[in-house]
């Protein structure tokens, strides 16, 4: 039975290096083999191959992501029909994996496993049905092995309402936990990590007011990190302000002012990559949108973003046929002057004509004295 079960592994092996395979019958083959495979044995056989550290890594990140997509689309056909044995050794031998895994990109792959399973073990009345991983959540942060705190800091962020209807219980903790690691300067990622399970775990109670207030002080930490981040090459954290702007700009009122000089900053610095510039220019239009009445009474920002929304339209390669195109091509609406022009257009829209049409005015009356810059116009 045991060598069975061994030859079955092997041709599970066989079956996930056909899944990466670049041959579309190959793969379509596999994927159809695959399918059939009942979904209490294909835990078993994902699990084995994700413990398997002998396996090919690309072999054990499929299988890794093949679980994960398991859990989310079939968790109710094919967790509850499990043995309680079972199910206990997938849910420790997940947290184990974790402990033991080397490869930061492999144990990321298996915190959005353990997130996962997690999600689907919040019963209706808020109830967590897997207390383990809270403990788990505790230990690591305050680990000394800075792989068990990212792993700790990823599973938050994917699932920010991991505690259930123990949140409030553990409200101060959840706080202490975040400050702690965003003034981690020793490890980056730290500091990266917990800025977007902070912005993360904000954005999941959007509707919450006393908690929005009460962790209102942990901002100036996530600006920090959108900061720091984007100077490392990583927008995460700069596109998690985003996401706060479009669905809780209240978040932002107190540190309102910071939050637009930062983005002004970003926008403006030419090091940056094109997509960071616009993402921090991003922040300040989604704000003329969801808190326009909040925005107008910082007139100064929204005069110091006409003339950067300007120069990104302003801002074309030299391209002797642009002139007598008909249409945008694909790599256009990526460019900073589609991005310029559609920003300068809801901005107008968002704040209204009034008070941004003077000051659009104003800049392109310099701007014409400019004749680098009047080719263009």
């Amino acid at each position: 039975m045991a060598a069975t079960a061994e030859q079955e592994q092997q041709q599970f092996y066989l079956l996930l290096g056909n899944l990466l395979s670049p041959d579309n019958a190959v793969r379509k083959q596999a994927e159809e083999t695959y399918e059939n495979i009942p979904g209490q044995s294909k835990i078993t056989f994902l699990l084995q191959a994700i413990r398997n550290t002998a396996a090919a890594e690309e072999a054990r990140q499929m299988a890794a992501v093949l679980l994960r997509r398991l859990l989310s689309s079939a968790f109710e056909e094919v967790y509850p029909a499990l043995s309680p044995d079972d199910q206990t050794s997938i849910k420790s031998g997940l947290l184990l994996i974790i402990q033991l895994e080397t490869q930061s990109s492999m144990r990321k792959k298996i915190c959005d496993i353990v997130a996962e399973l997690a999600r689907n073990l919040i019963d209706e009345d808020g109830n967590n049905q897997w207390p383990e991983v809270l403990k788990f959540l505790f230990d690591s942060v305050s680990s000394q092995n800075v792989g068990l705190r990212e792993a700790a800091l990823h599973i938050f962020w994917n699932f920010p309402g991991i505690f259930g209807n123990q949140q409030q219980h553990y409200l101060e903790v959840i706080k202490r936990m975040l400050v702690q690691c965003m003034q981690d300067q020793e490890h980056p990622s730290i500091k990266t990590l917990s800025a977007r399970a902070a912005a993360a775990f904000v954005l999941a109670n959007e509707h919450n007011l006393p908690l929005l207030k009460h962790f209102a002080d942990l901002l100036p930490g996530i600006l920090q990190a959108v900061n720091d981040s984007c100077y490392q090459n990583d927008d995460s954290v700069l596109k998690s302000l985003v996401e706060i702007a479009d669905s809780v700009p209240k978040y932002l009122r107190p540190h309102l002012e910071p939050t637009l000089q930062l983005s002004l900053k970003l926008c403006a610095d030419a090091s940056l990559s094109n997509m960071q510039r616009q993402l921090a220019l991003e922040v300040i239009v989604t704000l003329s949108e969801t808190a326009a009445a909040m925005l107008r009474r910082h007139t100064n920002i929204v005069a110091q973003a006409i003339p950067q929304m300007l120069a990104m339209m302003v801002d074309l390669e030299e391209d002797e046929d642009w002139a007598n195109a008909d249409e945008l091509e694909d790599d256009d609406f990526d460019s900073n002057a589609v991005a310029g022009e559609s920003a300068l257009d809801r901005m107008a829209c968002g704040l209204g004509g009034k008070l941004v049409l003077p000051m659009i005015k104003e800049h392109i009356m310099q701007m014409l004295q400019n004749p680098a810059e009047c080719e263009h116009l």
